[in-house]
């Protein structure tokens, strides 16, 4: 329907769409026309539209055009008539003012098979020679023509154990919008609120009572099949119509429900159901006569509804409670919406057993609810052509009911409002916390709500800012409507005079209500010079949104002071529940705090690479680094550079090659860890970070893997880094201020690395006689660099092989001390000893800058992981304002997020 439908010429520019019509094609410009499906306002302009063909043709189809105008909801139309005649009619009108319009209407329905046969075979949607029982959906719902009733269909498959998704899944299964099903659907609910109450997650099993119950209701459901709804609801004579409404509430629920009552001959009635509605009680403790109030409001509702749909003229409406107190409510204009939705209609009394709502706000089985005729006929008085069910029990005087309502739970009398104040005071509240994150912002709202309700009742404009007394009383009125919907049981305790219970959290603070209502905590600072406010703070929630707005105030204040500062400065207004843990968390969440003391993030050091820990010739795997620090564990290698070219560097390499023996691996650096170096040094960075052809060249001939440890990650270039560190502590004391040639330099340098290279690594054995230590000399010469010469033993008369069996012998006992002594010492975890929750994608990290203050260092989202072979996150990619870089997760810190 939509793409008949044309868009005003003016308006088809906003629907332009650009296509291609291949790889290769120029981009063209296309202007919709019509309707197009997915905007937001195509259902009204469709519907819109038909409505407009319906008035423009009024005059010439009279009954297709009410029905376009009335019964039509998107592209289904559900109508009847009178007669077939006039049904006749009416399809012959719709068909062809639709048709044309491009329109063609189908699968038509009827509980007429006359009607039926004169359509088109293609056009009908069943055949009553084929299946009498067959239903059809109208709706969503489903509807049998032959017998003109509606019914359900329930497919539940029966299970030895169900989840609380499963209990959902089958309550949302069961689609019934005018409530025929309510007082079943009722005690399937109250099993979902009592699953919410015990906190248990999607997945869990159901505990054993609450299991019991629903697989008893479960096997039930079948007997819903069971039940049909005439949907004929009028006589074919009928005099007068009569709207009789129900309403009742319990612990667990409440409902309202309504009936037809349609006179004809002889006073005689028929009673038929028209909808119903229900509502499962809030987990806070509300008091029965409070839910009676809602009920009403409820009822008041649904017969407004009623009363705009049905396009008949109703006589009479009557309204049925049996509470008294909420008779006497409405009586006394208490309840000014109640009163104003039900004008001209009559609220009465109704004993218990005779009111249906009854069974909508107690539940019911799904066995019981087919032949229950106080459900589908409401009570006998009806089919009498009674209006009631006589004269009640006399109403409450103020007074008593003013008791009865203080018992239940209320704070104070009743005022115009109290029936909608029970549901909409909390969606109020809600909806206000909800506008802003800023305590002074919400306050001003509801400031500026409180002037304008005064002004409405008093007829006194008051203009200008607030005022210090209108913003005291908003925050009392606020606080007091947190109070009273988290603290209602200590407040209805303190009503009584009862004090607060032995284990109720606020039993240490001594707690009243003062002038105002407010919850307050009684100290034992009353002969304090201190303000009220702060001798009595107004007690708060610990996990109210409120509360979470209150403290960042104060902190913001006073300029991002500490938890225990912050924690002093909220209690001089306010006292919250488990204040110091609230204060601490507030200050660890603050983004501002942060970054001024940011915590690195770490995980659990990793596993030793295999390049390590795996027995291999010396300098077979190197690394390489011309800045840095390199604590002596293993063979070190120092060469002097003359400049900074490829060819320096290569020529170097040969030199190592050509000392050392070729290497496999050659790690080296990859991060700008030259902050405002000098051109020389960028060259470097440059030379190692990004190697040229002819670097590369070289490397690749060779058969030289060259790897790069993460940007900025020192810690994976520890051995080479640490080597460097202790060749400057050294060079420094040798060389001081005096100036040395490049021989004298190399000399120096090459004194220094067979110093590191004899740095004892673990004693060769136990014996406290030897003295003898495993260094990385023993690798590389067979023995230390500084150690003694041995005497010439050539002269002694030993074969050549006893010789080389004596070498062989003395190596492999090299290698057998460093698996067994010094292997072992590499086990050990220095840092890094617990393993932490990994970094996830999205998570907002500051990268750490050396050369920058905290608070300027750059704000980052994580992108990409790269895990290790222990499954942990060690190194992340991070997206900033000037692109993305890879780090190390040492080298960020992650921004504390709220739970």
């Amino acid at each position: 329907m939509y793409r008949l439908i044309v868009i005003d010429p003016d308006q088809q520019d906003l629907q332009r769409i650009v296509w291609k019509t291949g790889p290769n094609a120029e981009v063209s410009a296309y202007r919709m026309k019509t309707v197009t499906y997915g905007m937001s306002n195509a259902p009204f302009l469709a519907i819109r539209t038909l409505q407009q063909l319906a008035e423009d043709e009024k005059s010439r189809i009279p009954l297709a055009s009410e029905v376009l105008l009335h019964d039509t909801y998107m592209d289904d139309i559900v109508s009847g008539a009178p007669d077939p005649e006039t049904a006749r009619r009416l399809q012959s009108q719709l068909r062809h003012t639709l048709k044309s319009c491009g329109v063609t209407l189908h699968k038509w329905s009827s509980n007429s098979p006359e009607l039926l046969n004169s359509s088109l075979s293609t056009d009908v949607e069943h055949s009553f020679s084929v299946d009498t029982d067959l239903s059809v959906k109208t709706l969503g719902i489903s509807w049998k023509p032959f017998q003109d009733c509606f019914v359900f269909k329930v497919s539940i498959s029966i299970k030895p154990s169900y989840t609380k998704r499963e209990v959902l899944s089958v309550i949302a299964r069961l689609y019934d919008p005018l409530g025929f099903l309510c007082p079943v659907l009722t005690r399937a609910k109250v099993l979902l609120q009592l699953l919410w109450q015990q906190r248990l997650d999607w997945d869990d099993v159901l505990p054993n009572p609450i299991a019991d119950e629903w697989k008893e209701f479960v096997t039930t459901m079948k007997c819903i099949e069971k039940v049909k709804i005439t949907r004929f609801i009028l006589t074919d004579t009928w005099l007068r119509i009569v709207l009789q409404g129900f309403a009742d509430a319990s612990e667990a629920a409440y409902g309202a429900v309504v009936y037809l009552q349609c006179f004809y001959q002889n006073n005689s009635a028929k009673v038929t159901i028209l909808a119903r509605k229900s509502r499962v009680a809030p987990f806070r403790v509300i008091s029965i006569p409070r839910l009676e109030l809602c009920v009403c409001v409820l009822l008041s509702q649904l017969v407004q509804k009623i009363r705009s749909s049905l396009r008949l003229e109703i006589s009479d409406i009557v309204l049925h409670t049996d509470s008294t107190i909420a008779l006497a409510w409405l009586n006394t204009n208490r309840v000014s919406k109640v009163q104003r939705l039900t004008e001209n209609c009559c609220w009465t009394h109704v004993p218990s057993h005779l009111n249906p709502a009854d069974l909508v706000s107690r539940g019911l089985s799904p066995r019981d609810l087919p032949e229950l005729k106080l459900w589908w006929s409401g009570p006998s008085f009806l089919e009498r052509g009674e209006l009631s069910s006589g004269p009640g029990p006399p109403l409450m005087n103020e007074s008593e009911y003013s008791c009865e309502l203080i018992n239940g739970v209320v704070p104070e009398m009743p005022i115009s409002s109290v029936c909608v104040s029970t549901n909409s005071d909390l969606s109020f509240l809600s909806d206000l916390l909800c506008m802003s994150n800023s305590y002074v912002k919400i306050l001003r709202i509801f400031s500026y709500v409180l002037r304008f309700v005064n002004v409405k009742k008093s007829n006194v404009i008051v203009s200008g800012p607030l005022c210090v007394s209108e913003l005291k009383q908003a925050e009392n009125r606020l606080v007091g409507m947190v109070q009273g919907e988290a603290l209602s049981a200590e407040i209805r305790d303190l009503q009584c005079q009862k004090g607060v219970l032995p284990n109720s959290k606020l039993k240490n603070l001594n707690p009243f209500l003062d002038s105002y209502g407010v919850l307050r905590v009684g100290g034992r600072l009353g002969n304090s010079d201190l303000p009220y406010v702060s001798k009595y703070p107004a007690i708060l929630p610990n996990k109210h949104k409120l509360t979470n707005q209150i403290i960042p105030y104060f902190h913001l204040k006073n300029l991002h002071i500490g938890a225990s500062s912050l924690l002093h400065c909220v209690r001089e207004r306010c006292w919250p529940l488990n204040g110091r843990s609230l204060c601490r968390n507030n200050v660890y969440e603050c983004i501002v705090c942060f970054k001024a003391k940011p915590v690195v993030t770490s995980q659990l050091m990793g596993i030793l690479p295999r390049d390590i820990v795996v027995p291999d010739y010396p300098f077979n795997c190197s690394g390489v680094d011309f800045c840095g620090p390199f604590m002596i564990r293993y063979p070190v290698h120092i060469e002097i550079v003359s400049d900074l070219t490829s060819e320096a560097f290569i020529t170097t390499l040969k030199r190592f090659f050509g000392r050392r023996g070729k290497c496999a691996k050659l790690y080296s650096d990859n991060g700008k860890t030259f902050v405002g170096a000098n051109q020389e040094i960028k060259g470097l960075l440059k030379l190692v970070k990004e190697p040229d052809e002819k670097l590369s060249g070289f490397l690749s001939a060779e058969g030289i893997e060259w790897k790069f440890i993460p940007p900025r990650a020192p810690s994976f270039g520890g051995l080479w880094e640490a080597a460097v560190k202790s060749a400057k502590y050294h060079l420094k004391r040798i060389v001081g201020r005096s100036n040395l040639i490049y021989e004298e330099f190399l000399t120096v340098y090459i004194q220094i690395e067979g110093i590191l290279n004899s740095i004892p690594l673990c004693p060769l054995s136990s014996s406290a006689d030897d003295l003898n230590a495993l260094t990385p000399a023993h690798f590389l010469i067979g023995r230390s660099m500084n150690s003694i010469i041995e005497p010439n033993l050539t002269d002694l008369n030993e074969s050549v092989l006893k010789k080389w069996q004596r070498v062989t012998r003395l190596v492999q006992l090299i290698w057998n001390k460093w698996h067994r002594g010094y292997l072992s010492e590499l086990q050990q975890r220095n840092k890094w000893q617990f393993q932490k929750k990994n970094v996830k994608v999205g998570d907002l990290v500051v990268l750490i800058e050396d050369s920058m203050p905290t608070f300027k260092w750059p704000l980052g989202r994580v992108t990409k992981l790269y895990s290790g072979n222990d499954t942990l996150i060690r190194v992340v990619k991070v997206k900033t304002q000037s692109g993305e870089c890879k780090r190390a997760i040492s080298r960020v810190c992650l921004l504390p997020m709220p739970v």
